[in-house]
């Protein structure tokens, strides 16, 4: 009898969603970008993990070996305007750690084209796309990730930090990136969350200038002092500087590594802790 109670208890607990939160390491790849295990039919690879990527991407010689045959072409832009495209496959089911991911269309194209060729080979980027009907907690400061269930979720509501969000799905809506709100002087500025952004906290020039960081908007980059940023009830601060960006600025990994971040994919919202 007391045998059968516990599976019954079991069982509620697994239909509950109490079941624990599955951890998804991140390993050291080069200064502060980070990788991922990412396993497609059987085969381990190595992705870069990169929030403000849109996309996720496999490299084509990856593409080919696992069997795929690239079509169409895909459109996007780099924070600085750069354009590029890229083919797509359709149906590549992903596992990150214990994690099955539905299978979806992703895009094929070399990361290390972009990279200093001295840097090891990654096969692909992980973006925010693979996590679209989940719920995240991205914690740089412990090098993990943890996918959150309804039932931790729900524990931790009520400690959580609300931010002003926007989630972008891209040129033909097929990406998925997310803006966050920084107030300042009475308005709303709106800032790429971006762990790939190794480099300082940025402002595009119109940004700077609007804050009175610098006299004109056409300038080459600059260097800024430290910038306090508010988010939710927090004052969080960054080396920052100024560049000819496309957005009102981009958020780096200093900033994010302060503190740690929950996004519910499904209902579009963003905590921070």
């Amino acid at each position: 009898m007391k045998t059968l109670l516990l599976s019954l208890l079991l069982s509620l607990a697994l239909v509950s969603g109490t079941i624990a939160q599955e951890t998804i390491p991140l390993k050291e790849y080069f200064r502060d970008l980070k990788q991922v295990e990412v396993t497609i039919h059987g085969q381990v690879y190595n992705f870069l993990f990169d929030t403000g990527g849109g996309e996720t991407f496999i490299a084509p010689e990856v593409a080919k070996e696992l069997g795929y045959t690239a079509y169409g072409r895909g459109t996007a832009y780099r924070m600085k305007g750069e354009r590029f495209s890229y083919q797509k496959i359709d149906s590549v089911a992903i596992q990150v750690g214990k994690v099955s991911f539905p299978a979806a269309t992703v895009g094929v194209w070399d990361i290390m084209d972009i990279l200093p060729e001295e840097l090891p080979k990654v096969d692909g980027v992980l973006s925010l796309k693979t996590f679209q009907d989940k719920v995240l907690t991205i914690d740089l400061a412990a090098n993990q990730m943890t996918l959150e269930t309804t039932a931790s979720l729900r524990r931790q509501r009520s400690r959580l930090t609300p931010l002003k969000s926007r989630f972008a799905t891209g040129l033909d809506g097929s990406e998925l990136s997310i803006f966050l709100e920084v107030p300042r002087q009475g308005r709303s500025y709106w800032f790429l969350f971006d762990t790939g952004n190794i480099s300082e906290l940025l402002l595009s020039h119109h940004t700077a200038a609007a804050w009175g960081l610098q006299d004109d908007t056409t300038s080459q980059r600059i260097a800024l002092n430290p910038i306090a940023l508010q988010l939710g009830n927090r004052k969080l601060v960054s080396p920052a500087a100024a560049e000819s960006i496309l957005y009102d600025g981009v958020l780096n990994y200093g900033m994010i590594r302060q503190t740690r971040f929950t996004i519910d994919f499904k209902t579009k919202e963003v905590w921070m802790h």
